[in-house]
């Protein structure tokens, strides 16, 4: 599903992603781990072709995100960055203005993705009443919107609190079990990638420098 092949990616002289190697397969819960700065929203931000690599491959269903990307990305549902909602319209309003930028979307397919993450009774709300955790799940519920094999998730528990964290650990769970989807998320908290994820890689200062099952990696804590 994403296969990087000897990436990097240079700012002037700093390299923030250096011979990155990393292969996601379908199916796979895949955690990106690092500290901030350690090259993860780089590496995320190349596979969604809005970071040009300086060198290397990038391929992701399929199809070279850099020659190919609106094919690459059109089974792709991504959080990248903070989302921003208009917090005086409901979640349902705002999920009917955000699917105009990529494509008009019914109103069963809102209703379907605010029951997958769990917003049913609160998507007539008012944004701005949303916990945090809530407005995480709303987040997702923008990525689905497409119907993606592939859900990309750069730092989706950032900044919530325990019970948020819970929330979106939930959430995540449920859509790999139910829907099959193949997910790749970005954190810098080692807890939360060992109990979500079926492999890890590690980067640091922009390279790869572990990366393994998460079996093989209880297999050798034993």
């Amino acid at each position: 599903m994403i296969e990087l092949e000897q990436v990097t990616k240079l700012f002037g002289a700093r390299s923030a992603v250096l011979e990155l190697n990393l292969r996601v397969e379908r199916g796979d819960i895949f955690g990106l781990l690092g500290h901030n700065g350690a090259g993860k929203s780089t590496a995320i931000g190349m596979m969604l072709g809005q970071v040009w690599p300086t060198s290397g491959t990038i391929r992701v269903c399929g199809h070279e995100v850099v020659r190919e990307r609106r094919l690459a990305l059109a089974k792709v549902g991504a959080i990248f960055e903070t989302p921003v909602f208009y917090d005086y319209l409901s979640g349902f309003r705002n999920l009917q203005i955000l699917s105009q930028y990529s494509a008009p979307t019914s109103a069963l397919r809102i209703r379907e993705v605010i029951a997958w993450v769990g917003l049913e009774g609160r998507e007539r709300s008012r944004v701005k009443t949303y916990s945090h955790g809530m407005r995480a799940r709303l987040a997702i519920a923008q990525a689905l919107l497409p119907n993606p094999e592939l859900l990309i998730l750069d730092e989706p528990s950032d900044g919530l609190d325990p019970e948020g964290i819970h929330e979106v650990r939930q959430t995540i769970r449920r859509l790999h079990r139910e829907l099959g989807l193949t997910i790749l998320l970005s954190s810098h908290l080692l807890n939360e990638v060992e109990q979500l994820c079926t492999r890890i890689g590690i980067l640091q200062q922009g390279r790869k420098v572990f990366e393994s099952s998460l079996e093989d990696v209880r297999q050798l804590g034993r």
